[in-house]
């Protein structure tokens, strides 16, 4: 099985947290690991080799020239890491890959999925938890379900054959402006129905462990979210307070905790997602509230 990861230096630790989670629970599959990124310090390298020596798989390193992308817009959210899977069949010469975004952990056995059969599809993708939102679907113009782009089980033929990776930085670099989600809205409209939609068990979003007034998606697929939030396969933490951070509540928080905590080397640290300068700032403004309401009486 090959698995493909876009990431800086500043992701390294979830990266190997992930990479431990895949060869924990696909012991009996060859795994093949690219890492897809602008440059990784000796160090972090040392890493991915030491993990790699510990499970007898393969993680390759695979640099990616930063001038490919001069002319794509850079946000502080978005950074060079999120474009690297437009040019992943270039970058990869084998037929498929499943990419994965770095804040993710992968629970169970993932061979079923590999040997879904992708003939004729560029590739295989779960609706994002937005999925049937009218303005996402407006925004970008689009009547196909709106899929999230942190899994993607890509068939590389399909990518090469027709030119998909290029296809995707022509149509950001032309709807800037309307690209909220830059590689995701891209790859939703050059994909768009030409993917295969598969069980939200392969990308299990955050969302979907909220009550179900707050989803976002249809109602005729509330079921089969709801089953296969039982026991997901791939664990997507898609919000902003991601698992190694203090004030995460995420229900599924121990199981990345459980494979980031492995191995020493990893180098897991609890961090706090709000600091001590935010929480004086908040405070300040609500008594600032208090006290404006006070003259007002």
């Amino acid at each position: 099985m090959n698995f493909a990861i876009s990431l800086d230096n500043n992701y390294v630790m979830p990266c190997l947290a992930l990479i431990t989670s895949i060869f924990e629970n696909n012991r009996q599959n060859d795994c093949r690991i690219y890492l897809l990124t602008d440059g990784l310090t000796d160090e972090n390298v040392s890493k991915f080799d030491r993990l790699a020596d510990i499970y007898k798989q393969q993680i390759v390193v695979k640099q990616i020239p930063k001038e490919l992308y001069d002319s794509l817009p850079f946000y502080k959210r978005y950074t060079f890491a999120t474009y690297n899977r437009f040019m992943i069949a270039d970058l990869i010469e084998d037929s498929k890959v499943i990419y994965l975004d770095g804040d993710i952990i992968v629970r169970h056995d993932l061979s079923d999925l590999w040997n879904t059969p992708l003939d004729g599809y560029a590739c295989g993708v779960v609706e994002d938890q937005r999925g049937d939102d009218i303005f996402v679907h407006n925004r970008n113009k689009i009547a196909t379900p709106y899929f999230n782009a942190g899994v993607l089980f890509i068939n590389l033929d399909y990518w090469r054959q027709n030119d998909i990776g290029q296809k995707m930085v022509t149509y950001l670099k032309e709807h800037t402006d309307t690209c909220l989600f830059p590689d995701q809205d891209a790859a939703n409209k050059t994909l768009s129905g030409k993917v295969l939609y598969l069980d939200f068990k392969y990308n299990f979003m955050e969302d979907w462990f909220y009550p179900t007034s707050e989803w976002q998606i249809h109602f005729s697929k509330w079921d089969r979210i709801l089953e296969d939030r039982k026991d997901p396969y791939i664990v997507h933490y898609c919000r902003g307070l991601k698992p190694w951070f203090k004030e995460c509540v995420h229900p599924l928080k121990p199981d990345f905790i459980r494979y980031a905590t492995m191995y020493d080397f990893i180098g897991y640290k609890e961090r706090k997602y709000f600091p001590l300068s935010y929480k004086i700032v908040t405070y300040l403004q609500y008594r600032l509230r208090q006290i404006e309401a006070s003259f007002g009486k």
